[in-house]
C-alpha cells in the first residue's frame, strides 16, 4: 500500500490505470472520435463493408481502425446487421465482427468496463440482407468531438437561447405607451430594457411585476438631475409602461430572453 508513481521515468502503468485516465479526460464519452483521419467511415460493394482508418475510445481504451479493414455480409437471410467492434478486456481482445436479427437490429453487450471486466459492443455500422441482397443503413454510431467543437456548439445554443426582441409600442396616450407579449411566461422570463427620451436606459427584470399583488412594479429612473418613477403593469398579454412625467417618451423597447 502506499502511493503509486504514474507520469515518472520507469514507471510501470498498468492498461487500466493508463485507461481510466483517459476515460476521465475523454469526459466518460466512449465512441469514433470526430475530426481525425476518416471517422471509421465506411463502403459496400460485393456484400463486402470496407472500413477507413479512424480511431475510437471504450471506456478509456484506445483503439485504431486500420484502413482498408474489411468485414463479410452472407446474404443468406433476411436479418438487420451491426458490424460492432467488440473490447473485452475479460480476454484482453477487440474485434470487428457482425450480429444479426430477424426483424430488428440486434441486442448489444455494454458492460461497464471501468468498474468490471465484461464486453462492450460499440457499432461501426448497420445493414438490412435478404437472400439476394445487402444495403447499408442509416445509424446513429456514438462519435466523440473535440473539446473546441463542443465549446463552439454551447456557445451557439447560448446565444440562441439568449436572444432580444425590439417591442412596437402604442403610444395610449402622453408617456404611457404599451407592447403585447405571448402570456405573461414570457415577461416573466425576460430582462425589459426601456429607453427613455433616447439617452437613459432602464433595465426591469420583467420577474419584479409578479412579486405583488396586480402584476405591476415602480421602477425608479433618472432624467438629467431629476427622478422620476415608471409604473410597469401586465394584464391580458399586454404590459403597460407609465412614465414619470408625461413630456418623457419611450424612444426604445427590448426583451432580453
Amino acid at each position: 500500500m502506499g502511493v503509486q508513481k504514474i507520469t515518472f521515468d520507469g514507471a510501470n502503468v498498468s492498461a487500466k490505470q493508463d485507461a481510466d485516465l483517459h476515460h476521465f479526460l475523454f469526459s466518460s464519452e466512449i465512441g469514433i472520435l470526430r475530426s481525425i483521419k476518416t471517422e471509421v467511415s465506411f463502403t459496400l460493394a460485393n456484400n463486402i463493408i470496407t472500413f477507413s482508418e479512424g480511431y475510437a475510445v471504450v471506456y478509456g481504451r484506445l483503439l485504431y481502425i486500420e484502413n482498408n479493414t474489411t468485414v463479410n455480409v452472407n446474404p443468406d437471410s433476411s436479418r438487420q446487421g451491426l458490424v460492432v467492434l467488440g473490447v473485452n478486456t475479460a480476454t484482453n481482445q477487440a474485434t470487428i465482427y457482425t450480429k444479426e436479427n430477424a426483424g430488428s437490429y440486434p441486442s448489444l453487450t455494454r458492460d461497464n468496463l471501468l468498474n468490471t471486466n465484461g464486453l462492450y459492443e460499440l457499432v461501426l455500422c448497420a445493414y438490412s440482407k435478404t437472400t439476394t441482397s445487402v444495403t447499408l443503413n442509416a445509424y446513429s454510431r456514438l462519435l466523440i468531438d473535440t473539446p473546441t467543437t463542443k465549446l463552439t456548439s454551447l456557445r451557439n445554443d447560448i446565444r440562441q437561447e439568449f436572444n432580444y426582441q425590439r417591442k412596437s409600442l402604442t403610444t395610449v396616450s402622453s408617456g404611457v405607451y404599451r407592447f403585447s407579449v405571448n402570456g405573461s411566461i414570457e415577461i416573466d422570463q425576460s430582462l425589459m430594457v426601456v429607453m427613455v427620451n433616447i439617452s437613459t436606459a432602464v433595465v426591469i427584470p420583467g420577474a419584479m411585476l409578479f412579486i405583488n399583488t396586480g402584476s405591476n412594479t415602480f421602477v425608479t429612473y433618472q432624467v438629467g438631475s431629476s427622478s422620476f418613477s415608471m409604473l410597469v403593469s401586465y394584464e391580458n398579454n399586454l404590459v403597460t409602461v407609465s412614465l414619470g412625467n408625461t413630456t418623457h417618451r419611450i424612444t426604445a423597447l427590448f426583451l432580453y430572453r
